[in-house]
């Protein structure tokens, strides 16, 4: 089967050197291949060309490198390379151009409303093309076709493929809608209102066919020559809906999947250093997309907003062992200077030795592997479109997921995503409990699925808006699932944000553990939406909505009645399945907020919910982040990882903190010979087969953790 595959079908190290315009002088190709032999690295993804092309190139439009004499860097590259069986993909970037080769061919590039040329990218200035005049296409295939002619590179990676952002009014882009709709495309209001939605439809599938297009230009050499594009994660938002290209896209088109996801915020712009999980997160959804394809971490060992110094080391490296426990293979991007060796800061020369070393050992227990998921979470792309924003103080969806997967993390619960993408029953397979954050568009097919999966036994867990309109944005009646839920809406939406409580209406296992027996009160944030029970005999009030009780004077800080009849917790037998739903937004506030009312009660939800233990159970800090995952095509090879991100107490950690004495067990298969290997150890790692009753499990111990161990377990 090995010999039969592609060598972008197995584990990818990847370096990518994003060369300025001067890295070209005496550069040096054998300095640069001893420098991925040191660090493991398996392929390289190199400048060719667009905005400035690094070889040379007599296309009429093309942008000679003026710091070029008689170079020939791609040549020797690709010499070295695969004289040390690396191989080569080359970075083109069609983005845009300056204006002196614009006014060459002016009707090749994107338009205002008034004619003038959309502009862009800093100090450049350049002049952007659509997703359907000449340069991006005809100018592209011809420039690749070249490139692939000339060199014998492996493969083609298209840098900045969103160039295409907003409406175009090039008099193409207008033939062709008027053509497509019947219509003159919008003019005067924001891209974002509901007057666009049947261009921004019409100009993601024009993106979808300039995908296809370069991908059918590469694959014309062989198909041993590799495809992909850079596109952005599960979070941003803005990005998919003004680009009309998201990572669905790359499902569709791509021979791997690859994620930009930097340690100084690429998936949040407000905040300097990104979410510790976001790295994992990102691969676990590549995998949910296609687990039978290479996915793989675009990270850095500088930053993307600092690009000429050093990426923080110690968060840089937890980084990247996070991805690697889900399965993800790996592609350090180094912005300036020919190598990480040979650049302005060298403090992070190499970093990514260690993990690429690991993967590289252990290729034939990593190859194929995918998170193991007992929970899982739906992601809605309808939503995320209506919803969601980069920012998270405008954010309406993801950071509700956020929440989730900060709790589902910090409890060691096994959990994938679920995408809207082939969404069926049968895609639900092997899911104990489905996590539904504030999913508020969804269209009647997905509704059914999750109404059967429920009667048929599955546990859920929603909230807030969930079901409320359907994929268009209409508001439906009533909750589309407002029968599993076992409520109804009253339309009425609470600003709970401050000085706002949930009173304690019963006691049930959602409240275990968390001294519930002495309060009669929770916080409460974020906004609630009021709701009443339906009355069925199955449903059971956990919760209910306080009206806001100021807190200034002291003297007036309280109310008369605290109780009202509206559930802010809800749980209901539907079928045979149990369901929790939040009529507040207690998933988003796990993130937004932290505190235990809402992290203790959405945990205890999940666990009630699905009914019974999880298949991994494990005895260390939150700070200790657990993974198991199992190959794609043989359940029974798995590998347990551990993460340590237990460090100093603000971002980004200057050191960690080592953690002793944890344990964890893995439920087995009743039958069948247990097999077990340690990948990797830092202090003393045991694995002993026990009983517990009829449960059979695998017990790792291990003494001490510092960055990261990992175990193979196969059965079979």
């Amino acid at each position: 089967m090995e010999e039969n595959r592609y060598w972008y079908q197995k584990q990818l190290r990847m370096l990518q050197t994003v060369l300025r315009e001067p890295d070209i002088v005496d550069y040096d190709a054998k300095a640069v291949v001893a420098y991925m032999k040191r660090t493991y690295t398996n392929c390289i993804i190199v400048n060719a060309g667009g905005v400035v092309d690094f070889f040379d190139n007599d296309e009429p439009m093309g942008r000679k490198n003026r710091f070029m004499t008689k170079e020939n860097m791609l040549g020797d590259l690709v010499r070295e390379c695969h004289g040390n069986g690396i191989r080569v993909m080359v970075r083109v970037d069609f983005r845009g151009v300056e204006k002196a080769r614009y006014e060459q061919r002016p009707d090749w590039f994107a338009q205002e409303a008034d004619g003038s040329p959309k502009t862009g990218w800093g100090v450049a200035d350049l002049r952007k093309p659509c997703y359907n005049a000449v340069y991006a296409n005809g100018h592209a295939v011809n420039f690749i076709r070249k490139l692939m002619e000339k060199y014998e590179i492996d493969g083609v990676w298209e840098n900045c493929v969103g160039f295409g952002d907003g409406p175009c009014y090039c008099q193409r882009c207008r033939t062709l809608y008027r053509k497509a709709s019947g219509e003159e495309i919008p003019e005067g209001i924001a891209y974002e209102a509901k007057e666009f939605e049947k261009y921004r439809n019409w100009k993601a599938q024009c993106a979808d066919a300039h995908l296809a297009r370069m991908r059918e230009t590469v694959k014309s050499f062989g198909e041993d020559k590799a495809y992909c594009a850079e596109i952005f994660g599960m979070f941003h938002a803005s990005n998919a809906l003004r680009t009309g290209i998201d990572l669905y896209s790359a499902g569709r088109h791509f021979d791997f999947l690859v994620s930009p996801a930097f340690l100084d915020g690429s998936a949040n712009p407000g905040q300097k250093w990104d979410n510790l999980i976001y790295a994992a997160s990102s691969m676990r959804f590549l995998k949910a997309i296609d687990d039978t394809r290479q996915c793989v971490l675009l990270c850095g060992n500088n930053g993307t907003k600092w690009r000429y110094v050093k990426a923080p080391c110690v968060e840089t490296k937890i980084w990247m062992w996070q991805a690697a426990g889900v399965g993800a293979g790996f592609w350090n991007c180094m912005f300036n200077g020919q190598h990480p060796g040979g650049t302005f800061d060298r403090r992070n020369e190499g970093i990514e030795t260690e993990v690429y070393r690991y993967l590289r050992d252990n290729e034939a227990w990593l190859d194929g592997q995918r998170p193991k998921a007992e929970a899982g979470i739906f992601y809605s792309r309808y939503s995320r479109d209506a919803l969601g924003n980069d920012s998270e103080s405008a954010d309406g969806y993801g950071v509700f997921i956020k929440g989730v997967e900060r709790v589902l993390v910090e409890r060691h619960i096994p959990y994938n995503f679920i995408p809207d993408l082939d969404f069926s029953t049968k895609r639900l397979q092997g899911i104990r409990v489905l996590i539904v954050p504030n999913a508020a568009y969804l269209n009647d097919e997905h509704v059914e699925v999750i109404r059967e999966y429920v009667r048929n036994g599955g546990g859920l867990v929603a909230s807030y808006e969930t079901s409320l309109y359907d994929e268009k944005g209409k508001k439906r009646p009533d909750f589309g699932l407002g029968d599993v839920f076992g409520v109804s809406d009253t339309g009425i939406r609470k600003d709970t944000s401050a000085d706002c409580y949930q009173r304690i209406a019963r006691m049930h296992p959602i409240l275990a553990d968390m001294g519930a027996e002495q309060t009669s009160l929770l916080m409460n944030e974020g906004m609630t939406l009021l709701c009443r029970p339906l009355g069925d005999r199955q449903e059971q009030v956990v919760c209910t909505y306080v009206p806001k009780i100021f807190n200034q004077p002291p003297e007036f800080a309280w109310i008369g009645e605290m109780g009202t009849q509206y559930p802010t917790i809800m749980t209901n037998q539907y079928g045979k399945g149990r369901v929790v739903y939040f009529a507040n937004q207690t998933d988003k506030l796990c993130h937004t907020n932290g505190h235990e009312d809402f992290t203790d009660t959405f945990y205890n939800a999940v666990c009630w919910a699905k009914k019974g233990d999880f298949s991994l159970k494990v005895n260390a800090p939150f700070g200790v982040h657990v993974t198991l995952t199992e190959k794609n095509t043989d359940p029974g090879r798995q590998v347990i990882s551990f993460v340590n991100t237990t460090g100093s107490g603000n971002r980004p950690f200057g050191m960690l903190c080592p953690v002793y004495g944890i344990e964890a067990w893995v439920t087995l298969p009743v039958k069948g010979k247990l097999y077990v290997e340690i990948l990797k150890e830092e202090g003393s790692v045991t694995a002993q087969e026990v009983w517990e009753g009829d449960r059979r499990v695998v017990r790792i111990g291990i003494e001490k953790l510092e960055e990261f161990s990992a175990v193979a377990i196969c059965t079979g």
